[in-house]
């Protein structure tokens, strides 16, 4: 697990070896790895429940893809818009 991961390891759930966020938890990594300089490659969605982690492609965004603005504002924008939803987001980084 990278550091900016393990800051935020306390605010999620680890499945797969992999960090899932509730979307405003994952805004704010966003947030630091702006601070740090380090690129949001994407954004993975996911249903968790007690037993299943259930990967959600049409609520995931491929931030390497060309697109308006950088892949900080595309991904707080993203995830903004999925604030009140109960997935979880894994941010994928650029590392």
């Amino acid at each position: 697990m990278e550091p900016i991961e393990q800051e935020f390891a306390s605010k999620g759930v680890l499945r797969g070896a992999a960090l899932k966020l509730l979307a405003r938890d994952a805004m704010d990594m966003v947030r630091r790895c702006r601070e740090e300089g380090i690129e949001v490659l994407g954004l993975d969605a996911f249903r968790l429940t007690e037993k299943t982690t259930q990967p959600l492609m049409e609520q995931s965004i491929d931030l390497t893809a060309p697109g308006e603005g950088d892949c900080w504002v595309r991904a707080e924008t993203f995830l903004a818009a999925r604030t009140d939803s109960e997935l979880y987001f894994e941010v994928v980084i650029d590392t």
